[in-house]
């Protein structure tokens, strides 16, 4: 039987609280699920906490990654897939798609907020004694990185010393469904990263107006200037089904009684001119339904059948400029799947000419700016 460290949540249990003689705890986390079934818990270098979520469609994918990496080092090193969902949600998941790993919930994204994770999937690499020695996406996790710093690294720890399960108190209910066409909630958290949830029944946004707008209507966000005091937080439902084709951030803001002034602006930014497109056909990669349709690694992006204009706004956010498409439906609205280089702008460019047929120039380019602000009463 398991003891109160990886006991299983009861609807609205308390967790239990490790002992005090457990000082030296570096991360918090809400609960353990289940332990590794492949790597020992009582004394190891190196702990990698992989930060997930069940409707993460490259997550799911990067695990297996990770289940070869902890086969391959079962000793001193060991692997905590963690997800800020509601731990039955997990559960359920679990049992359809059950895997080895140890995993965890961060129930307040306690652990997500304090190492910064903007994006999923993403991973944090620590030593015993919580010094960080690697973060990034968990696909770029390799062998020769974890044999250095095993070799480095001589202090050990146990799981249950370096993670601390905090005590929680708020109750978990079940899945929320909407049942408007669009509900929209003002939040009082913070922390603006863009949470996205999209399955069957619905589409969720967590975070800013300005991200939320931003991933609606796929525009980068210093594109977006919103009117004081009205960037604060919100979670928003579309309910499902809704037409793909339907401009869900014109919805939103007309929801909201918001008005919308396009300028534009001049400033460095990447333009995309397509001569003889030759894009990949969506067989290319498949994630499955309802699965995040991104996996942005250190250096490469993948997409999973989306278009032109989605892979636009992706690489936008990582390279933080605009990115400039040509302004014809047919190319920038059809599906396909992606993968190639970002990091380095000339491995980008013959990644995109010679894979693609998208030539792509880094230069001053004018790009629209979409001031909102509320309408007069």
């Amino acid at each position: 039987m398991m003891n109160c460290f990886f006991k299983k949540f009861l609807s609205a249990a308390i967790i239990c609280v490790i002992s005090t003689s457990y000082s030296y705890s570096q991360v918090n986390v809400s609960e353990f699920i289940q332990e590794s079934k492949i790597a020992s818990a009582d004394s190891n270098k190196l702990f990698f906490v992989d930060f997930w979520a069940t409707w993460c469609g490259p997550c799911i994918t990067a695990k297996e990654h990770l289940g070869v990496l902890q086969k391959q080092f079962p000793n001193d090193f060991y692997v905590v897939s963690l997800s800020s969902e509601n731990p039955l949600i997990v559960e359920k998941f679990l049992k359809k798609k059950p895997n080895d790993l140890a995993v965890a919930i961060d129930y307040n994204k306690e652990t997500f907020k304090a190492y910064n994770v903007k994006a999923l999937p993403d991973g944090v690499l620590f030593n015993a004694k919580g010094k960080i020695l690697w973060q990034g996406g968990a696909p770029d996790l390799k062998t020769g990185i974890i044999t250095k710093f095993l070799k480095q690294e001589k202090a050990k720890t146990s799981l249950r010393s370096f993670f601390k399960v905090i005590d929680i108190t708020e109750e978990l209910n079940i899945e929320y469904v909407p049942t408007e066409a669009l509900e929209i909630k003002p939040l009082n958290d913070n922390y603006s990263e863009l949470s996205i949830v999209d399955n069957d029944k619905y589409l969720k946004l967590s975070g800013s107006l300005k991200s939320i707008i931003g991933y609606l209507a796929k525009i980068y966000k210093n594109q977006i200037i919103l009117e004081q005091d009205l960037d604060t937080n919100f979670e928003i439902y579309f309910k499902k089904p809704f037409n793909t084709n339907e401009n869900l951030a014109y919805k939103l803001i007309s929801e909201m009684n918001l008005g919308v002034e396009r300028k534009s602006d001049k400033g460095e930014g990447i333009s995309f001119t397509i001569r003889e497109p030759k894009f990949w056909d969506i067989n290319q990669i498949d994630w499955g339904k309802g699965n995040a349709k991104y996996l942005i690694g250190d250096s490469q992006i993948k997409g999973d059948n989306v278009s032109l204009k989605d892979i636009s706004y992706q690489l936008a956010y990582v390279l933080d400029m605009p990115v400039i498409i040509p302004d014809n439906s047919e190319i920038t609205l059809t599906l396909h799947d992606w993968d190639f280089h970002y990091k380095f702008f000339q491995l980008m460019q013959l990644d995109l000419e010679d894979n693609y047929g998208v030539i792509a120039e880094k230069k001053v380019v004018t790009y629209p700016v979409y001031h909102i602000q509320k309408k007069a009463p």
